[in-house]
Parts: structure tokens; sequence; C-alpha cells
């Protein structure tokens, strides 16, 4: 029996670690099967392929979408499509430039009452990747206006908070279509972590999202339960990761979540 961690991000997002830390860290940790799930972002899936085929580890190509429903941020993550098919890129394009100029935005706010940070730095954190609001985060952390990024979430960057700026998300019906349309599946990230989510997570299933995320670490044994069992009733598949961000995080995330190989056919059955 193989296992996967099908929820990672690396420097090409909001991560810290390279695209060949993730495969090593998994590896170590007796994880074969890795899907990196940067946010709107495909760089990294290109950038290890090759590596992860010499190290013998099975990379799904993935991504992590920002969807709207009702109003709330949800995040899909989409698993096994055609990286290639430019269908895919032009539309995350579209969402990684819509993430720079929104970066800019709060930076711009947050200089405004006094924050001394600059977007160039913002962006250099970001290594290329899709800026989001942890890089913000960090660039408070290191000006020493904040003492970590969860504390320059909770006073600055969240919903409500003097430095948050809304973001272009996809229509959930948008991104089932997307990803069918390329081949892949998707699946409802971090179910526990959306207001009111025992009522949206089975409207978001009968939607047409083929899964529920239930290994995850903040899904706790009696959520795993009842989403397991909502999912099973309506023939939709399990999924789960670590959601590992490297430093970004207090905790070591990567190697704690280990999804079982026979769990996740549909994703591996539409692998090349």
């Amino acid at each position: 029996m193989r296992y996967a961690d099908l929820h990672t991000h690396t420097y090409h997002s909001d991560g810290t670690r390279s695209p060949a830390e993730v495969i090593d860290v998994a590896l170590a940790n007796g994880i074969e099967i890795v899907a990196i799930s940067d946010h709107d972002n495909l760089a990294a899936y290109f950038e290890i392929k090759a590596y992860a085929d010499e190290r013998g580890v099975t990379l799904v190509p993935a991504a992590e979408l920002s969807c709207a429903y009702e109003g709330i941020d949800v995040h899909i993550l989409a698993y096994a499509f055609d990286p290639h098919d430019e269908r895919i890129e032009t539309r995350l394009r579209v969402f990684r430039d819509a993430r720079q100029t929104r970066g800019r935005r709060i930076v711009e706010r947050l200089r405004a009452i006094g924050y001394n940070i600059s977007s160039e730095r913002v962006e250099q954190l970001a290594a290329g990747g899709a800026v989001g609001r942890p890089h913000v985060a960090r660039a408070l952390v290191e000006g020493g206006y904040v003492d970590s990024v969860s504390d320059a979430f909770d006073k600055l960057l969240r919903p409500g908070m003097p430095g948050y700026v809304e973001k272009d998300r996809f229509a959930i019906d948008e991104a089932v279509t997307l990803m069918h349309a390329t081949g892949g599946v998707t699946s409802i990230a971090h179910p526990t972590l959306y207001p009111d989510h025992a009522r949206i997570v089975p409207q978001l299933l009968d939607a047409g999202i083929d899964g529920i995320e239930v290994l995850h670490p903040d899904v706790d044994d009696a959520a795993r339960e009842m989403y397991s069992q909502i999912a099973r009733f309506r023939g939709k598949m399990l999924t789960g990761g670590s959601d590992d961000h490297g430093t970004v995080k207090t905790t070591e995330t990567l190697g704690t979540i280990k999804v079982p190989e026979d769990w996740i056919g549909p994703i591996l059955e539409r692998l090349p």
C-alpha cells in the first residue's frame, strides 16, 4: 500500500519549501504520491516532474482554487487535469495577475496607516509565485510590526481588518466545468474552516464537487466521520493532505497526513 499527501504548497505560492524539498520530505516520511497544490499556479509541477519520476514519486497535477459560494471564500482542490491544457493556464494567469494587483493594494493600505513595508519586498518573498496575504504577513514580521504570520492575519489581514482587500474568485460551477473539461476532479479543501460548513459542504457536493478532504490537520475525528459518511452517501471520493506551507506555520505538517492509495482511484486512474 502506498500513501499520498494531496495538499502541499511551495514557494511558487504561499509556502516556503522548494518543490524538491516537498518531494524529499514526503518520501522521507513514507509518502510516495504527492500533489503540490499551489494557489492558481502549476509552476512547481513542471519544475519538479522529472525529479519526482527519478525518485519514484507519483506527482499528481494539482492546484488550489479560490472559489466564491454565497459570499464565502471556499477553497477547491483540483487534481489530475491535463497540466498542458491551455484553457487552465489562461484562466490561472488571470488570477495570478489579479493576486499581484491585490498584493500591491494591500501594501498601499498598510503603508497609509503607518506600516512601512514595500510591494517589492512582498514580491521578493513570493519568489515569482502568486502573491498572497502570507507574503504580506511575512513582510510585516520582518519589519517588526507583528510577532508572527498568524498575528498579522488576526490584526491586519483578515476580512474586516484594515489591510484586507477582496480577491477575484472562481464561481463553483466554473471551477467544476473547467476541471472536468480538462480531465480532472475536484475536492473541497479543509471543510471545517468555512462558516456554517455543515450546511454548505453537502451543497457543494451536490453542485458537482467530486470529493471532500476529510484527512486534514483542521478536521477532527468527529468531523472526519461526519464528512466521510456524507461523501459516501453521495458516491463521492475522500481525499486528504497536510496543507503544508513549510516554515510559514509553527508546526511541521508534511508527513503527518497519509492518504491510503485505495482511497484515490478517481485521481490515479486519470494520470498518464
